[in-house]
């Protein structure tokens, strides 16, 4: 999944995601970012629901999501002071990490798990700020595109769990999830296609697969959550990727081929699911 991946995340985004780099920005520290990732874990260690009930659970929610589009805008406005933008692109990673996290907190009764699941918050968080900083103030390296594939990842699939466990309506899921893998899918298309036009287009195309994939397997009912989560990741990747070289015209072979084993792997976690029903 690396290669093509990186493929995505790298292809078209020189042109918009360092508009300005005559030389490099001033640098803003890693541990700048670091703080926001741990205050970003400290409160989210209250959104248990033993502690505050659920009204207030939510105001700590936006709280949160304030603090973390200010912070980012923050370290962003002085990596990029010479051209001073705001794009809404660079904040959906950390607020989808955000919301994610507190979705999937309400719904785990070990605090172990719930410390966890905050940690990797704040992991994603300064993940995706980080990378987005570092673009923004004229500095790439290699690792920057892993970095940013395993935030998105890692939100998206705890979206997916905490959607499958924690709602019951099917119509409900179905739309929440068509929701998530939009945004998931907008956010590694708008970095990688020449369009922004393209990216809209193309995240819509993914989301709807997915949705029909989830509504269909969602209502066959027998898969179980974790199973049902890494099919609909999968598809995900899988249809992102085909979708962005589809709309670019450069898909070869090879990237085919990689991408039907993805699709084998669904069509095995299915096969297998039926056989052990």
């Amino acid at each position: 999944m690396t290669s093509s991946a990186s493929k995505i995340a790298t292809v078209g985004r020189e042109p918009r995601l360092a508009e300005a780099t005559a030389g490099p920005a001033p640098r803003v520290g890693a541990r700048y970012l670091r703080y926001l990732g741990g205050v970003v874990v400290l409160l989210g260690l209250f959104e248990r629901s033993d502690l505050l009930p659920l009204p207030a659970v939510v105001g700590l929610v936006a709280a949160m999501v304030v603090v973390v589009v200010l912070g980012l805008a923050a370290a962003l406005g002085r990596a990029n002071a010479g051209r001073p933008s705001f794009d809404p692109r660079h904040y959906l990673t950390p607020v989808m990490a955000v919301v994610v996290g507190a979705a999937v907190s309400i719904q785990i009764v070990d605090w172990k798990l719930h410390l966890a699941a905050q940690v990797l918050v704040g992991v994603a968080v300064f993940a995706a700020s980080y990378v987005t900083v570092e673009r923004i103030g004229g500095r790439r390296r290699p690792g920057h595109e892993f970095l940013e594939n395993a935030s998105v990842i890692l939100v998206l699939l705890g979206a997916y769990l905490a959607l499958l466990a924690g709602v019951s309506s099917l119509s409900l899921r179905v739309i929440l999830i068509f929701v998530a893998t939009y945004m998931a899918a907008y956010v590694q298309l708008s970095r990688a296609v020449s369009e922004p036009g393209r990216a809209l287009v193309g995240g819509l195309l993914v989301s709807l697969a997915a949705t029909a994939i989830a509504f269909g397997l969602i209502s066959a009912q027998f898969l179980d959550i974790s199973r049902l989560g890494s099919i609909l990741l999968v598809a995900w990747y899988v249809n992102t990727g085909m979708v962005f070289y589809m709309l670019e015209g450069t898909m070869t072979r090879e990237i085919l081929i990689e991408y039907m084993v993805g699709v084998v792997i669904c069509a095995g976690l299915v096969a297998t699911a039926i056989i052990t029903h």
